[in-house]
């Protein structure tokens, strides 16, 4: 289980706080600790580049049968082992050929999907996604991959879903598991025993079946761009970028997205994607990303198509390429690197799209950019 420190801070007396993964494996119970890796000693460690560097030398030591983290930390975790131990091949049965699940949660999976079927390649490794929250247990997959998520009803906590465009309303409809419907986009609304009492998760998802309730996490409240009318919501913005990247043929390891408003009158709006390849990619190859990026959009959204046809409505998406391991070191310099912290997919906050950009360009880290 690859997650956050174990060490808490004690906010009063008898009240600590910490990170999520790394309360999770503090309380591991004692009859699985002889099966479980790593040993406390080592999960304590807070800083994640010695974490990863310590874990994957003594991970090699062990007969590892299944892998729980979030995705992007995994992919670190794996790319440590390979230059841990150059001399094998860069697949899963390399290091742990008894691997056989991989648990994986936290951030949209597809993205990633293409990269660990090539790493899980010529392995049995199941690959099953698990919706959990600080709040509670959510969700977790039964069915195959895209087949949704079964909601966990029978441990306390009771469950509200509110349709996405009224979420900001005085007096939004408030739908139980009994009174949804199928494939509409709903902001999840939890009460628990934990004293919560109808909290915004501040995750949104769409049903897939009723009986019994299955979902597919489509992204977050914040994770919807609509700045210009386009109603882009989180699922369609990690649709696109995966379509994009198969259209060239590359990994995307992550990404942000960001509105461009217009600087002056008759000018444009549109959108700038700041993107990690897996590999450096020919910036030649920006220019067909972008494309395939605006008709995916338009294909997903019909509100985007039509922003985008416009005389006077939206310019073509920017893309701008950034080197490998870019979006690591930006979270390292903010002091954020591995545990529960991810790259926001959807940035809308000027100062830090400034910071981001700035820290790029002085880390000489942006190396194509679309007109």
């Amino acid at each position: 289980m690859l997650g956050g420190s174990t060490s808490l801070k004690q906010e009063a007396p008898g009240i600590s706080s910490g990170d999520l993964s790394g309360i999770a494996a503090r309380e591991v119970p004692w009859w699985v600790r002889p099966w479980f890796f790593p040993p406390l000693r080592y999960a304590l460690i807070a800083d994640w580049e010695t974490k990863i560097t310590t874990l994957a030398r003594l991970s090699l030591h062990h007969d590892i049968r299944t892998i729980a983290g979030t995705p992007s930390w995994i992919l670190l975790f794996f790319a440590k082992l390979a230059e841990v131990r150059p001399d094998l091949p860069a697949r899963s049965t390399s290091y742990f050929p008894n691997l056989e699940l991989f648990l994986h949660g936290g951030v949209n999976f597809e993205p990633y999907r293409r990269q660990f079927e090539t790493l899980f390649q010529g392995s049995n490794v199941d690959m099953r996604e698990v919706y959990t929250a600080s709040e509670g247990f959510i969700a977790a997959a039964d069915r195959g991959y895209g087949e949704g998520l079964r909601v966990i009803t029978d441990h306390g906590i009771f469950y509200e879903f509110v349709p996405l465009e009224e979420i900001e309303s005085e007096k939004p409809t408030r739908h139980w598991l009994g009174s949804v419907e199928l494939g509409v986009n709903y902001a999840v609304v939890l009460s628990t025993c934990a004293g919560l009492w109808s909290y915004v998760l501040g995750d949104t998802v769409r049903f897939v079946t009723l009986h019994p309730p299955r979902i597919i996490v489509t992204g977050r409240l914040s994770y919807f761009l609509s700045v210009f009318g386009e109603h882009l919501i989180g699922e369609e913005i990690e649709a696109a970028v995966e379509t994009a990247a198969a259209a060239i043929d590359q990994h995307v390891v992550d990404y942000t997205v960001t509105p461009i408003y217009p600087s002056e009158p008759g000018q444009r709006g549109g959108h700038l994607f700041l993107v990690e390849f897996s590999t450096h990619i020919d910036p030649s190859l920006l220019p067909r990303f972008a494309q395939a990026l605006d008709a995916a959009l338009g294909d997903e959204n019909a509100d985007y198509r039509m922003h985008r046809l416009k005389d006077f409505g939206m310019a073509a998406p920017r893309v701008a390429a950034v080197l490998p391991g870019s979006f690591a070191a930006w979270l390292k310099a903010q002091g954020k690197l591995g545990g529960q912290n991810k790259v926001p997919r959807v940035l809308q906050d000027p100062v830090m799209v400034r910071g981001l950009e700035e820290f790029f360009q002085r880390e000489q880290r942006i190396y194509g950019v679309t007109s």
